[in-house]
């Protein structure tokens, strides 16, 4: 049985700003979870930040399971892309490629380095969600760029042979998200990603 279970990535798993006192993922894994969970994840993170966190685990950690949930903050950061003007489609798809191209660079390092620091049958690899409540800030064209990261993700990791979680099933409709940031897990939401987890590593 594994020892416990580290939270990598960003706010999909450190939103406690954005629920009520004990709603938030690790307050409510912690609560059923039978073994201890620790949050390595930070609100904000993109890939690089979180190699940065890998790199400060050492490892190999053994009988530690990881669950990785980042990609959502450089989807963000690229976002300016989608307003810039271009001549034609297939301009506008080079400059999409060309940010799909860097993400998979960054998400490949963290890729690598997560194989080093924890065995490969424990360590889950999430998508990013995109059944996010659309809204002004938050445009349908933005949600449907996501499918360039979830493509590089899904790829890679089924190219490594990891256990996806796909939280564009699991967190599916608008009470998976914040009212304070559409963007993030509400209580509903964590408690679904929570489930998913428990579940990936009940026979472990």
């Amino acid at each position: 049985m594994i020892q416990a279970i580290d939270l990598l990535g960003d706010s999909i798993f450190d939103n406690q700003p954005y629920v009520d006192s004990g709603d938030s993922v690790i307050e409510q894994i912690s609560v059923i979870s039978p073994i201890p969970v620790n949050l390595l994840a930070v609100d904000g993170d993109t890939t690089i930040h979180c190699l940065d966190v890998l790199k400060q685990q050492g490892g190999p950690k053994g009988d530690i399971g990881a669950v990785l949930s980042i990609g959502g903050n450089d989807a963000l950061q690229s976002a300016p892309v989608l307003s810039e003007s271009t001549n034609n489609v297939f301009e506008t798809l080079t400059k999409l490629g060309m940010v799909a191209d860097t993400f998979r660079r960054n998400y490949l390092l963290v890729l690598e380095k997560i194989l080093e620091v924890y065995e490969k049958d424990l360590i889950r690899v999430c998508t990013i969600y995109n059944k996010i409540p659309i809204g002004p800030t938050l445009p349908k064209e933005a949600l449907t760029a996501l499918a360039l990261f979830n493509d590089v993700i899904t790829e890679e990791v089924n190219r490594r042979d990891l256990q996806l979680i796909d939280l564009r099933v699991i967190c599916d409709s608008n009470d998976c998200y914040s009212k304070v940031s559409p963007i993030e897990p509400s209580k509903e939401g964590g408690r679904r990603i929570v489930q998913t987890i428990l579940h990936s590593f009940k026979e472990v």
